[in-house]
């Protein structure tokens, strides 16, 4: 069970209790932080533990399983990386840890808010309910996204990254306010001897939001090189108030992960990368119709292609799904 540290700023697990909470959470696989009750009757929570155990299965099948497959086919060749940045990732732990497990640090950024705070009550199935739809189709719908986590109090969206670790089979060792630089919590997780850490950063990326002296591009800066995953990304690195965000990815990434939401691809092969694709693309959701895609439609009209065989991001059909995998020249992830 998680029991406070001496000084009050975070929680650790007791290593022999780790992931053993109370029996209607033991299907989520996590325990209750002290200063953190459980919402709703014993029947209620127990109905919402079932369907997180249903959707999980299906979500495992469906996208998880498959993506980890894939990873390991055509990521786990290249040299291994030790920090993971996922600007728009928002809650969703379980992809980039499915792309990356042997990282060393998860760096997600998303807007909702986030936080370590006792005297809150974990509504379970709410928490069920706010994940539903990204166990269902593999991301989160914003709105949807913002109107869920008011049931969770200060936490924001610290209840659904905490299931999320659990159900990747990880023990959640400590979790940590972020700092006076920046909003957010550290959760450290896995194995003691070897710990990751989940870094989750509550931040607009728009430029202007982030000044230079922001805690972001510290932790960024400090972490050297960077494996990037974009997905579900609502197409803003198109969009011209990113660009200290491209930059960023310029400067410091030396893998990008991305579906067709992320950095455009003729501005990638503009820098000089690589950019291996895989799967197939014609066009997105109609409601990013507005975005020029039309040299990657190009790219993969040029080229063999065959299906992923999994969906991801808002292309969840796994017959038009793709990835496209990019690194800088002579990028230290080349293959």
């Amino acid at each position: 069970m998680l029991r406070k540290t001496e000084t009050g700023a975070g929680a650790d697990l007791d290593g022999a209790g780790a992931l053993e909470g109370l029996r209607d959470l033991a299907v989520a696989g996590i325990g209750v932080p002290p200063g953190i009750s459980l919402a709703g009757g014993e029947s209620q929570r127990d109905a919402a533990a079932r369907e997180l155990d249903d959707l999980f299965t299906r979500f495992d099948r469906a996208h998880r399983a498959p993506l980890r497959a894939w990873a390991q086919a055509h990521l786990a060749p290249r040299r291994p990386v030790t920090t993971v940045f996922y600007p728009f990732g928002g809650p969703d732990f379980c992809l980039p840890h499915a792309l990356f497990p042997q990282a060393r640090e998860f760096i997600l950024v998303g807007v909702e808010p986030c936080a370590w705070a006792e005297g809150f009550d974990l509504d379970f199935a709410a928490t069920v309910a706010a994940a539903r739809h990204y166990l269902d189709f593999s991301y989160f719908i914003t709105k949807d996204l913002r109107a869920s986590i008011h049931t969770f109090g200060g936490a924001g969206v610290l209840p659904l990254l905490l299931v999320q670790i659990a159900r990747c089979g990880l023990a959640v060792l400590k979790i940590e306010p972020l700092g006076a630089d920046a909003r957010g919590v550290v959760v450290t997780f896995g194995d003691a001897a070897r710990p990751q850490r989940l870094t989750y950063v509550q931040q607009d990326l728009r430029d202007g939001h982030w000044a230079a002296g922001h805690g972001l591009h510290g932790r960024l800066a400090a972490a050297g090189e960077l494996a990037v995953f974009v997905k579900s990304a609502s197409y803003l690195l198109h969009e011209a108030p990113f660009e200290a965000l491209r930059s960023v990815i310029r400067e410091r990434a030396a893998l990008v992960v991305q579906d067709p939401s992320g950095v455009p691809y003729e501005l990638l092969r503009s820098w000089g990368w690589t950019v291996d694709l895989f799967g197939c693309f014609t066009r997105d959701i109609p409601v990013f119709s507005r975005y020029d895609q039309s040299a990657l439609a190009a790219a993969y009209r040029s080229r063999a292609s065959e299906p992923l065989g999994f969906g991801i991001g808002y292309l969840f059909e796994p017959s038009g799904a793709s990835l496209m995998v990019a690194a800088p020249p002579e990028g230290p992830c080349a293959s």
